[in-house]
């Protein structure tokens, strides 16, 4: 048994390949699909990468894509009362990367190989995998791996989605500023979003209803789109004039629609974490990362980028590793993926829930202020010093300080 062996071609999964590859340690990558098979497939998540992903890609030799139809610059946020609208605009410094993972993903696993990676597709157990390799690394979140990994309750708290989605790529929508982002918070209703974005099919606009279940917006995510265009874009119509009305001003009703059949994602994500790592074939053991070991709702754009960190992080680990790639080396590297992840985790929860007091008075004050604002938006950069400003009224006082 010799190397590393990682199954699952998600980001994850790719840039701890492309980082060992890197790095001069053997492994070899195990993708359920080719290159041509992820690039031809429907969307399953619109991620926003920011600038610490970024600078891991330039230093994979990766990053592609740096024109301005692949990046957001700033940030309008509208958060819904009953009374009054609190909104204000940010710049988000550095800018983020929006491309289509239909793009991003089939470049970098065409990088690997073409730098002479070691790539098999096709279906595989994790035990063949083990029979092979000193470790397995599972980036892979599909049903028959996260058996492997059991969800950890004392680390997950919810057991249903917390909201029911509904995103796709559309044309037919005005930026009265380029290059900017929309996210209306919708209080016990949920949120809508719309985002410039680089499609497979050239620049778009992701328009996203992240839905309370069981609330008013929730009705477009169980729609057959394919079946009834017309229909399924008059409801998306509807919900957008009646709850982010300065949208739907921008959307011209001849043009709106989905760029082609089949550009749309539909379902619910319940946040989890799982079991870090588990000992199958031969005594070998099975390290989660990506999406086998964390899910978090997509709220907050943190999924894509968290997964680049832990590759990162994960290759450091394996690279530095004085002994044998065993049970302890799991158990202690999973603890430390932990210490970062936590603050993801905590902070995307959070997010899902009414804002307490200190939050709302944090967005009060970014409408009164730019210097907040753009410090409030650029933060989400760096999940961990944004969950010290949110998760107590001091870190708030702190951070509103430092801008002013």
């Amino acid at each position: 048994m010799t190397g590393i062996g990682i199954i699952g071609s998600g980001i994850s999964g790719l840039q701890l390949a492309l980082r060992l590859q890197q790095l001069g340690i053997p492994v070899t990558l195990y993708s359920a699909a080719t290159a041509e098979e992820l690039g031809a497939a429907r969307p399953r998540n619109f991620p926003a990468r920011f600038g610490p992903t970024q600078a891991r890609e330039e230093s994979l030799g990766v990053h592609a894509w740096q024109s301005d139809d692949a990046r957001v610059h700033n940030w309008s946020i509208t958060v819904h009362g009953e009374d009054t609208d609190l909104e204000f605009t940010a710049a988000l410094t550095p800018p983020s990367s929006v491309v289509d993972f239909r793009l991003y993903l089939p470049h970098l696993f065409e990088e690997f190989t073409r730098r002479g990676g070691n790539a098999l597709t096709g279906p595989v157990t994790v035990d063949q995998v083990a029979r092979r390799h000193e470790l397995v690394v599972v980036a892979n979140g599909d049903r028959s791996m996260r058996e492997l990994f059991p969800v950890d309750p004392a680390r997950s708290p919810h057991t249903t989605p917390q909201r029911i989605l509904c995103s796709g790529f559309y044309h037919g929508i005005r930026e009265d500023v380029p290059h900017t982002l929309d996210i209306h918070f919708l209080p016990g209703i949920g949120e809508i979003l719309r985002i410039p974005f680089l499609s497979r099919l050239g620049p778009a606009h992701v328009l996203a209803f992240e839905a309370v279940p069981g609330g008013p917006l929730e009705p477009p995510a169980h729609l057959d789109a394919d079946a009834d265009p017309a229909g399924f874009h008059r409801e998306v119509l509807r919900l957008v004039a009646e709850y982010a009305p300065s949208l739907r001003e921008r959307v011209d009703s001849a043009r709106f629609g989905l760029v082609a059949p089949g550009e749309l994602a539909q379902g619910g994500v319940t946040p989890a974490v799982r079991r870090g790592w588990a000992q199958v074939a031969d005594g070998t053991c099975a390290l989660a990362i990506g999406d086998a070991w964390i899910t978090n709702d997509p709220l907050t754009a943190q999924g894509a980028n968290l997964g680049s960190h832990t590759a990162f992080a994960l290759a450091e680990l394996i690279a530095s590793a004085a002994g044998p790639l065993d049970a302890e080396f799991c158990r202690d590297a999973s603890a430390r993926l932990w210490e970062h992840a936590r603050h993801v985790v905590a902070w995307s929860n959070a997010f899902l829930a009414p804002p307490p007091p200190h939050v709302r008075d944090l967005l009060g004050r970014a409408a009164g202020d730019k210097r907040v604002a753009d410090a409030f938006v650029s933060r989400f950069h760096d999940p961990v010093a944004m969950w010290a400003v949110l998760s107590h009224p001091d870190g708030v006082d702190s951070f509103v300080k430092s801008c002013t």
